[in-house]
């Protein structure tokens, strides 16, 4: 009696899997399909890591544009004697452009009246403005030296 061997052993199968494996010359639909599906599938994870990369690149453009100009508002204002400075109230400069954006500085004066009460002193609050939201805000105090 002959040994029956399972269809997966057949020399036969082995030559057509041989054969078949060897004829083909590039890639069939499924596979091209499967790889593009894999290619997107990467891509659209990757992308949220640039776009927040992105976002945060402009925000830190515009704190730094900010600062620049709060430096550069407050470093005026030391050139100035404080009892020449307002005793209370705000005043609005006009607006300093800094690396192609437009920023609005408002300075308060005495906004904490008990750092006011030397005639010789004021309190400086500075806030910084791009398109009407708060990027950057400083306080100090001002005081002649003796």
């Amino acid at each position: 009696m002959k040994a029956h061997r399972p269809h997966s052993l057949n020399p036969f199968w082995f030559r057509m899997l041989r054969t078949s494996r060897t004829d083909n010359k590039g890639l069939t639909l499924v596979e091209a399909l499967v790889s593009l599906l894999i290619f997107f599938v990467a891509a659209a994870s990757i992308v949220p890591v640039f776009l927040n990369y992105t976002i945060s690149t402009i925000n830190n453009e515009r704190r730094t544009g900010g600062i620049a100009v709060a430096q550069q508002v407050l470093d005026g204002l030391r050139q100035v004697d404080p009892t020449t400075l307002d005793a209370t109230g705000t005043f609005t400069l006009t607006d300093v452009s800094y690396l192609g954006k437009t920023y609005t500085p408002i300075v308060t004066y005495c906004q904490n009246p008990a750092f006011c009460t030397n005639p010789d002193s004021r309190h400086i609050t500075l806030q910084v403005f791009h398109n009407g939201n708060e990027i950057y805000q400083a306080e100090t105090v001002f005081t002649n030296l003796q």
